[in-house]
């Protein structure tokens, strides 16, 4: 994310047929589809917000239980990719987004919308999962990753930026209908889609020792990155709105937070290898500590734009060097495979968590709790990549 992180690892022998260019597009839209309500989550709140009146307290919930079942979905989804064929699993993904989009527009009530947003989240899970595995056969599985996550962020950019204009000349439920739409017309770009489940190996078959520490802290680095990032990112509209910004304000801080977000990415694919992961993930990590705690209290439109600014610039300059560290963990891939699913989850609970916070009407306490866990995760990270050196 980043919001969903790419893995370009091959998971094993022997080497799957390389995708074609039109795969390639196939695999990205569908990906796009599946993880486009992480790309714009305070967008997709806002929107909700406006259809249903929830509170922000119910409003973290919701968005907890849309991308928890998409990280149930992702990490099934890793198991299936040997088993089942690939396109009909994503076309059934693409199905349930359409229908958990239609539905949450026909429902009424706090508990009616979170199934609905359940059955979204978990077609999500599916997309990702498979386009991802789709992507990962590319000729340049780099550049593809990349492709994907560029497009994806300058659409979101896009939509945040001309979210006031949307809002006001389209209702909430017509904008769910025309994602549900586009989202089906994804269905129909398939059949470049590698059908895959005859020649994937399975990643899970066999042995082959992986150092437990190792593994479990570049796995608990990333939930507690993704936890304490999404938990924010999720309320920063809403932060927003209470210090009475003007929805143009808000939409700049957030347009321009999301492509800072691109150049975060841009700036780790670049960094010298001789620099290590340590150093670059702690001067990220204290950036990212300055824009949480920028968020406090009464926050000046300057104090938005810089605060999103430099929370989307670190987390999306984190997330390659920890998929990096994930992958070193098992070069047959388990580790990285499973670290989709792993963030995910923090992405989801997260803005469960935060919801919990919200009841004093502050946020504050949201974000000390999620520089807590951000120095925590940095913290960790590093030992584990102390740990990573040393077995290497």
């Amino acid at each position: 994310m980043d919001g969903i992180e790419a893995k370009d690892t091959p998971c094993a022998d022997p080497v799957p047929p390389r995708l074609t260019r039109a795969g390639t597009v196939s695999a990205i839209l569908v990906g796009l589809v599946g993880a486009m309500v992480i790309f714009i989550t305070p967008g997709f709140l806002a929107v909700i917000a406006q259809m249903t009146g929830f509170n922000d307290e119910q409003l973290g919930y919701l968005a907890a239980w849309d991308i928890n079942s998409m990280a149930v979905t992702i990490g099934l989804s890793t198991f299936a990719l040997s088993r089942v064929p690939w396109r009909k699993a994503v076309a059934l993904g693409l199905c349930l987004i359409v229908v958990g989009n239609v539905l949450t527009v026909l429902v009424h009530g706090f508990e009616a919308t979170v199934l609905t947003r359940i059955v979204s989240g978990s077609g999500a899970g599916i997309a990702i999962g498979f386009s991802f595995a789709a992507l990962g056969r590319a000729p340049n599985p780099d550049r593809a990753f990349s492709i994907y996550l560029v497009v994806g962020y300058v659409l979101a950019s896009a939509y945040l930026y001309a979210m006031p204009a949307i809002m006001a000349a389209i209702s909430p439920q017509t904008q769910l209908l025309i994602f549900a739409g586009l989202t089906a017309l994804v269905l129909l770009s398939l059949r470049a889609l590698p059908d895959g489940s005859k020649d994937e190996a399975d990643i899970f078959a066999g042995g082959g020792k992986i150092d437990l520490p190792y593994s479990a802290g570049a796995l608990v680095s990333v939930f507690l990155l993704f936890f304490a990032v999404v938990g924010v990112w999720s309320y920063s509209e809403r932060i927003g709105a209470a210090s009475r910004l003007s929805p143009d304000v808000i939409a700049t801080g957030l347009s321009i937070g999301t492509m800072a977000g691109v150049l975060g990415a841009a700036l780790a694919g670049m960094l010298p290898r001789a620099w290590g992961r340590a150093l670059p993930i702690t001067l990220s990590g204290a950036a990212c500590l300055i824009g949480f705690l920028l968020y406090r209290g009464q926050v000046s439109p300057t104090a938005f734009t810089v605060a999103t600014v430099l929370t989307m610039l670190s987390w999306n300059f984190s997330q390659p060097l920890l998929s990096g560290l994930c992958a070193e963990a098992c070069h047959r891939g388990r580790v990285v495979c499973a670290m989709g699913s792993i963030q995910t989850f923090g992405s989801g609970l997260g803005p469960a968590v935060a919801a919990a916070t919200l009841v004093s009407g502050s946020f504050d306490l949201m974000i000390y709790g999620a520089c807590a866990i951000l120095v925590l995760s940095v913290v960790l990270t590093v030992a584990t990549t102390a740990r990573a050196r040393k077995l290497a």
